[in-house]
């Protein structure tokens, strides 16, 4: 449900392209503009400060925004994920050309580039580009694992709020470590659970560090059973969730085989998360240091 997103620099030469900047990427858009952010925002300025279609009022505003971009280290909507090497091209063209052979991205945002969306094909609601709020999925754990990927590959921080969530014997989560320890995105995982384990330090040693060698520290916080309503997959880049759960289940022949995972708004996300540290602060959960 998040989604790669290669954004050519050279299209802030015009002012409807700044507008998508501030309001298309991030957290709650479920979109990322993938790149260098400093060495994006220099070409982006270049073009700005070039253009002969930007009147001065609106140039000013994009080059004064753009020159402050490029002091920061870190964007709220520009990433570039470990798992993508950074490429010291000359140029933003090689360097997306480079990356796509790497990994795709979702889509790319050009006027010079073969196939790419450009500002009327997302005005138009290009179908490319539409991002449903509402996933709904076989509870299988490939394809729970494949809705949480994308959140994994833009790394940071991952905690699972799912009080039915188990340690032991659990596909989904083995899984989602099979893509972090490919990845090496993620720099820590919290699992938040209602699900006590026996000897949980020895459970995750043998089913799980024994089988992946580059597994980040893994904490387990086991909450009172029903102190959170809902489940959550969140991470320092976005957040989904689901009422039913992010485990796998026998099949039925119901509409209950389905999983109906939703895209989570930061201010629920956050909210959960305080949710998290309150009840290990009062001392109502037991927490386990894994790895």
């Amino acid at each position: 449900m998040y989604q790669e997103i290669a954004f050519d620099p050279r299209c802030l030469a015009e002012f409807h392209y700044y507008g998508l900047l501030k309001t298309e990427f991030g957290f709650e858009q479920g979109r990322y503009i993938i790149a260098p952010v400093r060495k994006w925002a220099r070409e982006a300025y270049k073009a700005a400060k070039e253009s002969e279609q930007l009147k001065p009022v609106r140039k000013k505003s994009i080059t004064t925004y753009l020159n402050k971009l490029q002091k920061q280290k870190n964007s709220s909507f520009i990433v570039l994920p470990n798992y993508r090497k950074y490429i010291d091209k000359g140029s933003w063209i090689d360097w997306c050309e480079d990356q796509m052979v790497l990994a795709p991205f979702k889509n790319v945002i050009s006027e010079h580039f073969t196939d790419a969306l450009s500002f009327n094909d997302i005005l138009e609601r290009d179908q490319r580009w539409q991002i449903t709020p509402t996933v709904t999925v076989d509870k299988n754990a490939a394809d729970i694992v494949a809705i949480i990927k994308p959140l994994i590959k833009l790394g940071g921080d991952i905690i699972i709020v799912d009080q039915y969530f188990r340690l032991t014997n659990n596909k989904v989560l083995d899984g989602i470590l099979a893509e972090i320890n490919k990845s090496d995105c993620i720099t820590s995982i919290k699992l938040v659970t209602g699900i006590n384990t026996a000897n949980p330090k020895h459970t995750f040693i043998k089913q799980y560090q024994n089988k992946y060698s580059h597994l980040p520290p893994f904490e387990l916080i086991v909450a009172p059973e029903r102190f959170f309503h809902d489940r959550y997959i969140i991470t320092s880049f976005g957040s989904i969730k689901a009422g039913h759960g992010f485990s796998e289940a026998v099949e039925q022949g119901t509409q209950a085989d389905k999983l109906s995972i939703n895209l989570c708004g930061k201010n629920e996300a956050d909210e959960a998360l305080d949710w998290v540290f309150k009840v290990v602060n009062d001392g109502k959960a037991k927490c386990f240091r894994l790895k």
